[in-house]
């Protein structure tokens, strides 16, 4: 509900945006080139070719972690949310190792799995970030406790 999808899309489109010359919402912009772009967002399935969402997912992902480079641009978005916690948990965990160390892309990655983020909260080469939700009623926002 925070809007992090809307955010990785729009990454990706301002991105191409700019690679071609065009106008990009930004006071400023500055964007080395990117080889490829790889995204894995949503749900769907290809259950006439005997594919689950859970396979589909995979199987996007694996294609980024193979092809990926550091000229590239990787957006994912909850990957393994439809398993188990644990199992999410892990398949998370190894893609993002794998991105990080390995690839060397640019990453974006939005997860609910907040073990990740201590995992990597002190790694030179991670920024962690924050969304959440405002939701207005009756014309005024709901603050949060500490007034934010």
């Amino acid at each position: 509900m925070g809007g992090k999808s809307t955010l990785l899309r729009q990454t990706c489109l301002i991105a191409i945006l700019a690679q071609i010359g065009c106008f990009v919402p930004a006071e400023k912009c500055e964007v080395t080139p990117f080889d490829r772009i790889f995204t894995r967002l949503g749900a769907s399935d290809r259950i006439l070719l005997g594919q689950s969402t859970f396979f589909v997912e995979l199987a996007e992902t694996a294609v980024a972690l193979r092809g990926a480079t550091r000229r590239s641009l990787v957006i994912m978005d909850e990957l393994g949310r439809g398993t188990s916690t644990f199992d999410g948990t892990a398949i998370a965990s190894a893609s993002v190792k794998h991105l990080v160390e390995s690839n060397k892309c640019l990453t974006l990655f939005a997860t609910h799995y907040h073990s990740l983020l201590e995992d990597w909260k002190d790694k030179p080469s991670v920024r962690l970030g924050h969304m959440e939700c405002f939701v207005e009623e009756n014309g005024t926002m709901d603050e949060s406790e500490d007034g934010e």
